[in-house]
């Protein structure tokens, strides 16, 4: 009885474990809703306050976002240990320089969630960058 319970207990913990169970596929489409920025580049328009929709796939633990408008993919993955959390980077051209841009996602339930990014730009003479922070609801799969 002693080693049924015992067995018990530690299937209990494997199903109740987040790294263990079977992770949420947050692939589809998003609505971002930027609730918080900061712009140190005067003539970039970015992190301007708003609603963007957004493209999430994902594939195990590789995850691709994108803002609809300018396809711009961002790279990264889920973390195994915590499924909720993914972290993306991306980098393009814009302004006649580049942007370098890091983006962490937390899910909070499979249709919400929230993020920040930090970005940088620079045409190797002069630097710029920002942040901001955002919501995220899923409007379809």
């Amino acid at each position: 009885m002693k080693r049924f319970s015992l067995l018990v207990a530690l299937l209990g913990v494997v199903f109740m474990s987040p790294g263990l169970s079977h992770a949420i596929d947050y692939t589809g489409q998003w609505r971002g809703t930027i609730t918080q920025s900061v712009n140190e580049c005067k003539n970039l328009g970015k992190g301007v306050p708003g609603e963007y929709m957004l493209t999430f796939i994902q594939k195990g633990e590789e995850f691709v976002g994108m803002e609809n408008s300018v396809k711009r993919p961002y790279r990264g993955v889920v973390n195994p240990g915590r499924p909720q959390f993914v972290h993306l980077v991306g980098s393009y051209i814009d302004t006649g320089g580049y942007v370098m841009e890091t983006v962490d996602l937390e899910f909070v339930t499979e249709t919400t969630g929230t993020g920040k990014s930090v970005w940088r730009w620079s045409n190797d003479f002069f630097s710029c960058g920002g942040s901001f922070t955002f919501t995220l609801e899923k409007v379809q799969p």
